[in-house]
């Protein structure tokens, strides 16, 4: 079953078709919200605020258009507004943010995802992981995130260059 045939169920109210639509999409929606806020925990909070909206608004959905442009818009809305929020917040002990008091650890990704958030700006860690993690090609991530397919493949070279100068430095 398609995307768009998820989200014609999700409009309609039938919810039976909500797990596959997660599985096909977690990735992509995970991936957009860790390159924009560059953390695990909030990158899952984003996550979830993205699934509620779309629910909320599949019957908005206009069919025929770009799905993954679509959910992948939402997705960064909502990382996008959780960052501004978060930014209000201060932390008080090293156990709600450990990253600021020098003890974070990598994802469940591994250690070159933790280096890539660490060394790629939010638009060539997206790209990056959007390629080279969940396979897309140059062009469906264009379309996603609504840029043209040369600026994408400049922020993926850009990306893997700064990545092996960064896992150079991590081995010496």
């Amino acid at each position: 079953m398609s995307l768009e045939e998820h989200l014609k169920k999700l409009a309609g109210g039938d919810d039976s078709s909500f797990e596959a639509f997660y599985l096909a999409t977690k990735r992509l929606i995970y991936h957009i919200a860790l390159g924009v806020l560059g953390e695990r925990a909030l990158a899952e909070d984003a996550m979830q605020n993205a699934y509620m909206k779309i629910v909320a608004n599949a019957s908005k959905y206009r069919q025929g258009s770009n799905d993954l442009a679509w959910i992948g818009r939402i997705a960064r809305n909502e990382a996008l507004n959780l960052k501004k929020s978060a930014a209000r917040e201060y932390p008080v002990d090293t156990q709600e943010k450990p990253a600021l008091f020098g003890e974070a650890r990598p994802d469940d990704y591994g250690m070159v995802t933790d280096v890539a958030r660490r060394v790629l700006s939010e638009a060539e860690f997206t790209v990056l992981m959007l390629a080279a993690v969940d396979g897309y090609r140059r062009r469906e991530i264009a379309a996603m995130l609504g840029i043209p397919i040369p600026t994408v493949t400049w922020r993926y070279r850009q990306a893997l260059a700064k990545m092996r100068r960064a896992l150079k430095g991590e081995k010496a």
